[in-house]
């Protein structure tokens, strides 16, 4: 089953669409979830990822710019060290469309930071890194 994740492009409404199996959707919707800081967010966002997506444009302001940030700055990092590590990628076929797609996150959370900033619909503030548990 494809699951998505849409991203805010600006105060018109449109969104950005990425789509994903399972088991990649799982381990963005994790990374995505150490970003939200408020309780009645992560309550949304967890239920959202039940039903197979997650709309970061709904996130209250810091979590929002917080979420898109990590997107952005840290996700590929985190794709090549704990999603697709070479370890990993050595025992997969065609690994790289795979990376490919899972970097690509990044691309569009990057597209969607811009695309705020041109229209003025958000801050694009860096990341605060994790939630503190």
């Amino acid at each position: 089953m494809t699951k998505l994740v849409s991203f805010p492009s600006s105060e018109s409404g449109e969104d950005l669409n990425w789509f994903a199996t399972s088991a990649l959707f799982d381990d963005v919707a994790a990374f995505v979830l150490r970003y939200v800081a408020d309780d009645q967010a992560k309550r949304d966002v967890t239920a959202g990822i039940a039903s197979g997506h997650v709309f970061i444009g709904e996130l209250p302001e810091p979590d929002q710019t917080n979420v898109l940030t990590a997107l952005r700055d840290a996700f590929v990092q985190y794709v090549d060290s704990e999603l697709y590590p070479p370890q990993v990628t050595a025992r997969m076929d065609y690994p790289e469309i795979f990376v490919v797609r899972a970097k690509s996150l990044a691309q569009m959370a990057s597209r969607s930071i811009a695309l705020r900033s041109s229209s003025g619909a958000g801050p694009t503030g860096r990341s605060r890194g994790p939630r503190a548990e």
